[in-house]
């Protein structure tokens, strides 16, 4: 197994029955999964929470790994919206539609598309599938839905830009309508409810990986791969040890981003290198700002508009009491569709002073409260489902070829902890065949 992030980690935990070994280029297993810590706070670094869809296979594995489900419920309102100086709390329900700063004719065609949801959440079950239901919405935009198909003015469309941006890439007029409209359909479900632990995700792959023997060797670096007649042989770069070592595996399960897949492939492996090029990225940091911040905001998941250094954010703990510490984990996806390259020119001391100043332009008098800044998934990629890009990815692209095997959520086209596991589980069933036929 190369790569320690969930979906790797969901492949191994479906095959601890056999003979598996974990490599992890990084210092820690979780991938974007990651905890932080302020003076014995626990805050999300990375991915945050989860849906808890009451679906009883999920239910099953997420108990079989021994997680809280029942502590881990967000309570309402889950989301709240900053716009224009004001908070709209419970945003994407019926009842916070009702108070968003809209046109009447605007909230009730919001309404409009809840509903039409509600019975496509009922038959849209993509993740895993080779099929995409409605894939004419694949070949639009959100943008173009929205005020086109829709008619909903473009103030719509701006409300809904920081969550497009943070959760799929990009805004709406970049992003495909079918993609977009499958998110927002858990965040106005009814039936779905959010789930988060004290340290955000990092707890599922923390429990991941302590079900593995043997542990996750971490410093690992994937060098060459090479199919044999009868399995695969690999170099690997041990970067704690200062030493390269030959491995030799009946099957290989590539849990990367196909941004670092292609480049490890060899050309002869089966797979056509040139369809990678359509895997279309954007880059992330995520800031932790940490001290005694007073900022009150009512949801757990709060979205800010009309700022473009930031998209959300959440508090840690969520209530404040005076004088205790707290951590403003902020979401700063970058402006799509530049470069990952652009974003690493720039020092992290000055990104960090510019989320500070956004920040502060929206909540005056936060900047003197935080003490210190934590910067991670510095320049992170997130794949961003383009308009087409779901239709291409359902029917064009070999997850396995001969004894290796592709495993990221990016081939679900949709960056979400579940699209991840799901594609470990299907990792790990390709393995059990070849392994066994």
């Amino acid at each position: 197994m190369v790569g320690a992030g969930l979906s790797g980690l969901t492949s191994a935990y479906h095959l601890r029955e056999r003979r598996v070994l974990v490599l992890e280029a990084g210092e820690v297993p979780g991938g974007v999964c990651r905890q932080g810590s302020y003076q014995g706070l626990a805050y999300p670094a990375g991915s945050a929470y989860f849906y808890y869809l009451g679906d009883p296979s999920w239910e099953a594995w997420y108990k079989g790994l021994e997680l809280p489900l029942a502590d881990s419920l967000v309570s309402k309102p889950v989301s709240a919206l900053f716009y224009g100086g004001r908070w709209y709390p419970d945003c994407f329900s019926k009842p916070g539609l009702q108070i968003l700063p809209l046109p009447r004719r605007a909230i009730n065609g919001l309404v409009n598309l809840v509903e039409r949801l509600a019975v496509w959440e009922e038959v849209w079950d993509p993740l895993g599938s080779d099929n995409l239901p409605n894939p004419e919405l694949d070949q639009i935009t959100l943008a173009h839905f929205l005020e086109k198909e829709q008619g909903l003015p473009p103030q719509v469309t701006n409300i809904l830009t920081p969550y497009c941006r943070s959760c799929l890439g990009a805004g709406p007029e970049a992003i495909s309508a079918w993609a977009g409209l499958f998110f927002l359909m858990s965040e106005f479900s009814e039936k779905s409810r959010t789930a988060a632990f004290p340290g955000g995700n990092a707890m599922i792959a923390r429990a991941l990986a302590q079900s593995l023997s043997p542990p996750v060797r971490c410093g690992q670096t994937l060098v060459r791969l090479e199919p044999t007649r009868h399995g695969v042989d690999l170099l690997v770069w041990d970067s704690l040890g200062s030493r390269g070592y030959r491995l030799q595996a009946g099957v290989v399960i590539l849990a990367l981003g196909k941004f670092a897949a292609q480049h490890i492939l060899p050309p002869h492996a089966g797979w056509n290198l040139e369809i990678f090029k359509g895997f279309r990225y954007s880059s992330y940091v995520v800031a932790a700002l940490c001290g005694r911040i007073s900022v009150e905001s009512p949801g757990y998941e709060n979205w800010v508009v009309g700022e473009e250094h930031l998209s959300d954010f959440i508090m840690s703990p969520r209530t404040p009491r005076s004088g205790e510490a707290r951590v403003m984990t902020v979401f700063a996806p970058q402006p799509y569709a530049q470069n990952r390259e652009a974003l690493l020119r720039v020092q992290p001391g000055d990104k960090a002073k510019e989320l500070l100043t956004a920040v502060e332009s929206h909540f005056p008098g936060t900047a003197r409260e935080v003490e210190e800044i934590h910067l991670y998934r510095f320049g992170h990629a997130q794949i961003v489902p383009y308009p087409g890009f779901l239709t291409t990815l359902k029917g064009n692209i070999a997850q396995a070829q001969g004894r290796i095997i592709l495993a990221n959520s990016d081939l679900e086209g949709l960056p979400c902890i579940e699209a991840a596991i799901v594609q470990g589980q299907k990792a790990a069933r390709r393995a059990r065949t070849l392994l066994t036929g």
